[in-house]
């Protein structure tokens, strides 16, 4: 990065104070941070981004409640139509015709049926523990607007279809759920130490230096150098956008936190707009 001022309003390199035995300020060791002061400017645009990551992540918490509460609702309609039939349809009694099976498909039966004064046949998708056998009789249902919709007093047969966009969204909000707890703690426990340390300025090598590609899903390692000659081995929290970064060494960079709560801010971000945070967390230190 050339010399001069850059997007946090100061210049990019400059002479470490000597301490007051006439030595470079070293780096304190009990609390994690380097020696000097942290960088005012930097606050503002790194505490916004880091407030911006925590609330995608509450948005997604938000959205995995919406697909567990939208399976329920979807399986509370279904049942609520197929009671309803039962209650209020035109009702008649059926025969088994034939009984099908098949390990991934289900259990169907053919019913026939009297409805209008004509004889009908319909598959009905079997839910029930009920065994049946060709001749049984059975209770039939007919919706006398939608003559196709039809159950059985034990067999809902309800929309197979519907009921998988149900299970589907349980699924993906009970996968997405914890994922999103854990993710919006994290990004709160990094404000929480942003606020603390403040952003000090240091330069930062994306390790291996070359550009990652698709192939590389792990995420980049970060070597962190403070100017009081403080190093810290980090590793980012993923690898988009870091790739862009990672064409040229020792970038300048603001970092705040310590140990598993770091986030490093760079001046200029992927495509050099404006500055670009990284969530990482220290692996060593020296």
């Amino acid at each position: 990065m050339a010399t001069g001022e850059h997007a946090f309003g100061r210049p990019t390199r400059r002479r470490l104070p000597p301490s007051s035995s006439g030595r470079p300020a070293v780096a304190e060791r009990g609390s994690g941070l380097p020696a000097g002061s942290p960088d005012p400017e930097a606050a503002a645009p790194g505490l916004r981004r880091l407030r911006a990551g925590g609330r995608r992540w509450t948005l997604a918490l938000l959205a995995a409640a919406a697909l567990i509460a939208g399976c329920f609702a979807v399986q509370n309609e279904l049942d609520r139509a197929a009671e309803l039939l039962l209650r209020t349809g035109v009702h008649s009694d059926g025969t088994v015709l034939s009984v099908w099976q098949k390990p991934r498909a289900g259990t169907y039966i053919e019913v026939g049926y009297v409805f209008g004064g004509a004889r009908k046949r319909v598959w009905i998708d079997k839910t029930s523990d009920r065994r049946y056998a060709v001749g049984d009789h059975v209770l039939v249902a007919t919706d006398p607007a939608r003559p196709a919709r039809v159950r059985t007093s034990e067999e809902p047969n309800e929309d197979r279809a519907t009921s998988s966009v149900g299970i589907w969204m349980l699924l993906a909000g009970v996968v997405l759920f914890p994922v999103a707890v854990f993710r919006r703690v994290r990004w709160a426990r990094r404000l929480a130490a942003a606020r603390r340390t403040g952003w000090y300025p240091a330069e930062v090598t994306i390790a291996p230096h070359r550009r990652l590609t698709a192939a590389d899903h792990g995420p980049p390692e970060l070597r962190i150098s403070y100017r009081d000659g403080t190093t810290v081995k980090a590793r980012g929290a993923h690898a988009y956008g870091v790739a862009e970064l990672a064409d040229r060494p020792r970038r300048e960079v603001r970092v705040a936190g310590t140990g598993e709560n770091l986030a490093l801010l760079f001046p200029a971000g992927v495509k050099g707009k404006r500055p670009y945070l990284v969530p990482a967390k220290a692996v060593t230190d020296r």
